[in-house]
Formats: C-alpha cells, sequence, structure tokens
C-alpha cells in the first residue's frame, strides 16, 4: 500500500514508519523540513502543516499525527493557540487532500488523546463516555471534529501514556531512578492510561486493516492503574522501591496549568479493542516494564 503520514519523526511516527516498511508498504513522510533521503519504500514531501501538496501518488491509507508538543513550554494564551491550531490545520489539511481525491483512501487514520475525557476521578472510560472539560479536553475535543469532515472510514486515536525506552515518558521516568527513587503525582491516585509502543503500533496497524473499526479507538491497556500503582509496579520490577509522592503544589508551582497533564485521573479502556479481537502483547504494567527494563 502507499501510505501518506504526517508525523512521521516522532516517537511514535518513527517506530509506525519501521514497521509499516518492515511490512513492504510504501511511506510517504510529509516532513517541514527539506529532507533527500527518498529509498525504494520511504519517501519525503515537504509541507507547511496546513497544506498537503500535489504529488503524482495516490494514497490508500492517510495517517496523521502532527501536533506541537503539550509539555515543552509554559500554556500561554499564544501556546495554546499553537496546540490546537497545529492539531487541527493538519487535520484540516487531510481533510482537504481527501474531499478533493477523486480515488479517495481507504482509511483516515487521525491522533486524538485520552485528554479528551478530562478529569474523571474513579469513572471507568470507554469510547462511549462524554468529553470532558479543561483545556486538554477542549484540544481533543476540537482536534476529532476537524476530522469528522472526512468523508472516508476515519479512525480517531485517543492515545495514552505510551511507553517506550526510546524516548517519552517512560525515558522520564526512569531518570528519577537513575538517583535511586521513583515518584507518583499529588496523591497518585489518579487513573494512569498507558500503553507499550508495542502495542500502539499494533493498533494502528489493526486499525488500518479491520474495515469494522471506525470512529475513536482508545489506545490504552486493559489493566487499569493509579499512577502510584504504576510506580510501585515499577519499583518492585527493577528492584529500586524507594518512591514518595510529588505534592500536587508542588507540580503546580513549577509547571502552571500544565501540572493536569500529570494530576488528571482517566481510567481508560480500549473497550473497542478488545471487542473488535486485537491481542495485547503486554496487557499489564509488570510485562510492559520487565520488556522495557530488559528484564
Amino acid at each position: 500500500m502507499n501510505i501518506l503520514l504526517a508525523g512521521g519523526t516522532g516517537l511514535i511516527g518513527r517506530k509506525l514508519t519501521e514497521r509499516l516498511v518492515s511490512k513492504a508498504h510504501t511511506v510517504f513522510i510529509l516532513s517541514r523540513k527539506e529532507i533527500n533521503a527518498d529509498s525504494e519504500l520511504l519517501k519525503f514531501i515537504k509541507w507547511d502543516g496546513k497544506e498537503i501538496p500535489e504529488t503524482k501518488s495516490e494514497f490508500d491509507v492517510l495517517i496523521n499525527l502532527s501536533g506541537e508538543p503539550v509539555m515543552d513550554k509554559p500554556w500561554s494564551a499564544e501556546r495554546k493557540k499553537q496546540i490546537i491550531e497545529s492539531r487541527t490545520a493538519s487535520t484540516f489539511a487531510f481533510v482537504d487532500y481527501i474531499n478533493a481525491s477523486k480515488n479517495k483512501p481507504g482509511v483516515l487514520i487521525n491522533a486524538s488523546a485520552v485528554g479528551y475525557y478530562g478529569n474523571r476521578e474513579n469513572e471507568v472510560l470507554t469510547e462511549e463516555s462524554p468529553s470532558g472539560n479543561g483545556y486538554l479536553a477542549e484540544v481533543c475535543e476540537q482536534w476529532e471534529k476537524a476530522a469528522s469532515f472526512s468523508n472516508i472510514r476515519t479512525v480517531l486515536l485517543r492515545t495514552g501514556i505510551v511507553l517506550s525506552n526510546q524516548g517519552g515518558a517512560f525515558k522520564e521516568i526512569m531518570r528519577s531512578y537513575g538517583f535511586g527513587f521513583g515518584s507518583w503525582f499529588g496523591n497518585g491516585e489518579q487513573g494512569f492510561p498507558w500503553i507499550h509502543i508495542e502495542d500502539e503500533i499494533g493498533l494502528i496497524l489493526f486499525a488500518i486493516e479491520n474495515e469494522r473499526i471506525e470512529g475513536a479507538l482508545n489506545l490504552t491497556a486493559p489493566e487499569l492503574i493509579s499512577n502510584k500503582m504504576f510506580i510501585q509496579t515499577l519499583g518492585k520490577v527493577s528492584g529500586k522501591n524507594l518512591a514518595f509522592g510529588v505534592p500536587s503544589f508542588a507540580l503546580e508551582l513549577g509547571l502552571g496549568e500544565r501540572a493536569q497533564v500529570l494530576l488528571d485521573s482517566q481510567f481508560v479502556k480500549p473497550e473497542k479493542a478488545l471487542a473488535s479481537g486485537y491481542h495485547f502483547k503486554y496487557p499489564i504494567a509488570e510485562s510492559a516494564l520487565k520488556n522495557l527494563l530488559n528484564l
């Protein structure tokens, strides 16, 4: 298949590209930079994040993972606007491309996040749960609304915290363990909706290949676990059991409004994936952490 991918240089995008190429698919990566590294199965197209350039190729699958990082800068009014617009603009670019195409792609896979649900305390959340409140929920609502204008099968990836030893949240968590201790956030009772990178990629491929999957798809492990339980499991697996909580006020002092990313609670169940027959390679934190730590 010919696959057009935006966000191909991020943690998920790199791994996804690797897997797609290994399956002999041709991947065209939309990049803000001029990259002259085309090969038989991997090609680069320069774009501005707002409009997909005309190409001679037609695409079977469109995947949009692009968007400004959420945690790298304080949430000023301007930064908040950039975070939303980077997601909606790229999504509208894909929608416009689809709706203008004579030969339609089979599916649009568009990123979203579990932030859609907002802070929900102990509620178990499925794809049928309504959106929540707060800035992150607003981001995801607008992101998903933009994708809704597509006139082909569209899958919305409500991704949780992706665990990989190549970067992202897991490497940040392990930095503290390098000093011999780990920490949960606030009281640690908030839901921690994680997923191993292998299942993140597995579910994206599953969604591409399974025509019954449409609309929201929770990309989280089946295990419902709190932030504190996750850190304690990591301590048990790694043999470094010293752990404590970072008070909410300290996080809010250091991160401002961004602290909600760490403190909001979401116990997210991947109901649609399970009902559709996807088998998780790492369904529980203990097995996932052992793999990531090469144990």
